[in-house]
Protein backbone atom coordinates (compact mmCIF):
# COMPACT_ATOMS: atom_id res chain seq x y z
CA UNK A 1 0.00 0.00 0.00
CA UNK A 2 1.20 3.38 -1.08
CA UNK A 3 1.68 5.69 2.03
CA UNK A 4 -0.60 8.34 1.92
CA UNK A 5 -1.35 12.00 3.57
CA UNK A 6 -2.69 11.70 7.09
CA UNK A 7 -2.56 15.74 7.83
CA UNK A 8 -5.37 17.96 6.68
CA UNK A 9 -3.42 20.26 4.62
CA UNK A 10 -5.12 20.37 1.39
CA UNK A 11 -3.36 19.98 -2.48
CA UNK A 12 -0.29 17.75 -0.70
CA UNK A 13 0.96 15.55 -3.88
CA UNK A 14 4.06 13.58 -2.48
CA UNK A 15 5.25 12.75 -5.97
CA UNK A 16 4.73 15.96 -7.76
CA UNK A 17 7.57 19.11 -8.20
CA UNK A 18 6.85 22.31 -8.85
CA UNK A 19 8.72 25.18 -10.51
CA UNK A 20 7.09 27.34 -7.95
CA UNK A 21 6.90 27.16 -4.36
CA UNK A 22 2.96 25.59 -3.87
CA UNK A 23 3.67 25.33 0.12
CA UNK A 24 6.14 27.17 2.35
CA UNK A 25 9.30 25.59 2.14
CA UNK A 26 9.57 23.48 5.35
CA UNK A 27 5.69 22.61 5.68
CA UNK A 28 5.72 19.15 7.14
CA UNK A 29 2.65 16.72 6.78
CA UNK A 30 1.88 13.50 8.92
CA UNK A 31 2.09 10.27 6.65
CA UNK A 32 0.14 6.65 7.08
CA UNK A 33 4.10 5.08 7.59
CA UNK A 34 4.21 6.86 10.92
CA UNK A 35 6.68 9.34 9.53
CA UNK A 36 6.49 12.90 7.96
CA UNK A 37 7.16 14.50 4.76
CA UNK A 38 8.71 18.17 4.19
CA UNK A 39 8.40 20.69 1.05
CA UNK A 40 11.99 21.29 0.33
CA UNK A 41 13.69 23.32 -2.61
CA UNK A 42 16.63 21.51 -4.78
CA UNK A 43 18.35 24.52 -5.22
CA UNK A 44 21.87 23.19 -6.14
CA UNK A 45 21.42 20.35 -8.06
CA UNK A 46 19.21 17.59 -8.68
CA UNK A 47 17.85 15.03 -6.26
CA UNK A 48 17.72 11.49 -7.22
CA UNK A 49 14.44 9.12 -6.86
CA UNK A 50 15.43 7.37 -3.32
CA UNK A 51 18.36 9.43 -2.69
CA UNK A 52 19.43 10.76 1.32
CA UNK A 53 19.41 13.92 1.11
CA UNK A 54 20.73 16.73 3.81
CA UNK A 55 18.43 19.39 4.62
CA UNK A 56 19.56 23.01 5.46
CA UNK A 57 17.69 25.35 7.49
CA UNK A 58 15.95 27.04 4.68
CA UNK A 59 14.50 23.26 3.35
CA UNK A 60 17.10 23.63 0.70
CA UNK A 61 17.67 20.04 -0.08
CA UNK A 62 21.43 18.35 -1.02
CA UNK A 63 22.11 14.69 -2.07
CA UNK A 64 23.87 13.84 1.50
CA UNK A 65 28.14 12.70 1.24
CA UNK A 66 30.07 12.27 4.05
CA UNK A 67 31.43 15.90 3.32
CA UNK A 68 28.43 17.66 3.53
CA UNK A 69 26.98 15.71 6.46
CA UNK A 70 29.12 17.23 8.81
CA UNK A 71 27.58 20.86 8.53
CA UNK A 72 23.80 19.46 8.07
CA UNK A 73 22.73 16.96 10.44
CA UNK A 74 18.42 16.83 9.29
CA UNK A 75 18.02 14.41 6.47
CA UNK A 76 15.21 13.15 4.33
CA UNK A 77 14.73 10.66 1.36
CA UNK A 78 13.57 11.57 -2.18
CA UNK A 79 10.97 9.18 -2.62
CA UNK A 80 11.25 11.26 -6.06
CA UNK A 81 13.58 13.25 -8.32
CA UNK A 82 13.51 16.72 -7.64
CA UNK A 83 14.88 19.01 -11.10
CA UNK A 84 17.21 21.71 -9.92
CA UNK A 85 15.64 24.78 -8.89
CA UNK A 86 12.56 22.70 -7.94
CA UNK A 87 10.21 21.96 -5.22
CA UNK A 88 9.28 18.90 -3.93
CA UNK A 89 8.34 16.33 -1.00
CA UNK A 90 11.37 14.15 1.14
CA UNK A 91 10.19 11.78 3.76
CA UNK A 92 11.84 11.96 7.25
CA UNK A 93 10.80 8.70 9.33
CA UNK A 94 8.57 6.46 8.56
CA UNK A 95 9.20 3.52 5.93
CA UNK A 96 11.33 4.95 3.30
CA UNK A 97 12.82 3.96 0.24
CA UNK A 98 16.34 4.61 0.15
CA UNK A 99 19.55 4.33 -1.99
CA UNK A 100 22.27 2.36 -0.68
CA UNK A 101 25.69 0.27 -1.56
CA UNK A 102 26.33 -3.04 -2.34
CA UNK A 103 26.33 -5.30 -0.12
CA UNK A 104 25.06 -3.89 2.43
CA UNK A 105 23.55 -5.62 5.89
CA UNK A 106 20.10 -5.36 7.01
CA UNK A 107 19.07 -4.54 10.61
CA UNK A 108 22.59 -2.72 11.05
CA UNK A 109 24.32 0.73 11.13
CA UNK A 110 23.93 2.96 8.08
CA UNK A 111 26.54 5.72 7.33
CA UNK A 112 27.17 8.26 4.52
CA UNK A 113 29.69 7.59 1.89
CA UNK A 114 31.27 9.79 -0.68
CA UNK A 115 28.46 8.38 -3.39
CA UNK A 116 26.01 11.66 -3.29
CA UNK A 117 22.56 10.13 -1.88
CA UNK A 118 23.89 6.68 -1.13
CA UNK A 119 24.26 5.37 2.38
CA UNK A 120 25.92 1.94 3.38
CA UNK A 121 27.69 0.05 6.38
CA UNK A 122 30.70 0.60 6.11
CA UNK A 123 31.48 2.36 9.09
CA UNK A 124 32.33 6.08 8.48
CA UNK A 125 33.34 8.20 12.01
CA UNK A 126 32.24 11.39 10.43
CA UNK A 127 28.98 10.18 9.18
CA UNK A 128 26.37 7.64 11.24
CA UNK A 129 23.50 8.04 10.59
CA UNK A 130 21.37 7.45 13.70
CA UNK A 131 17.98 6.26 13.63
CA UNK A 132 18.21 4.08 10.21
CA UNK A 133 18.36 1.01 9.29
CA UNK A 134 17.44 -0.68 6.16
CA UNK A 135 14.95 -4.25 6.19
CA UNK A 136 17.00 -6.74 3.64
CA UNK A 137 20.59 -7.89 2.95
CA UNK A 138 21.19 -6.85 -0.79
CA UNK A 139 23.90 -7.75 -2.84
CA UNK A 140 23.82 -5.23 -5.54
CA UNK A 141 23.36 -1.42 -5.09
CA UNK A 142 19.55 -0.42 -4.84
CA UNK A 143 16.56 1.24 -3.12
CA UNK A 144 15.21 -0.81 -0.25
CA UNK A 145 12.63 -0.11 2.32
CA UNK A 146 14.19 1.37 5.69
CA UNK A 147 13.05 1.91 8.95
CA UNK A 148 13.58 5.73 9.83
CA UNK A 149 12.63 6.84 13.42
CA UNK A 150 13.43 10.69 12.50
CA UNK A 151 16.80 9.41 11.30
CA UNK A 152 20.06 12.38 11.72
CA UNK A 153 23.36 12.73 11.20
CA UNK A 154 26.16 12.17 14.25
CA UNK A 155 29.14 13.55 12.93
CA UNK A 156 31.44 12.26 16.06
CA UNK A 157 33.54 9.55 16.76
CA UNK A 158 32.86 6.99 19.33
CA UNK A 159 30.26 4.17 19.99
CA UNK A 160 27.13 4.51 17.93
Amino acid sequence: MAVQVASSIIGVNLTQTDATAQFTPGTTVNLSDGGQAIYVLSSTSAISTFAAVVIGVDANVDMITTTNAVSCKRIGFAQTSIATGYYGWVQMGGLPKVNLAANCDDNVALFTTSTPGVLDDATVTAGYVAGLTGTVTISNATAVTCIAAYPHVCTYGGDH
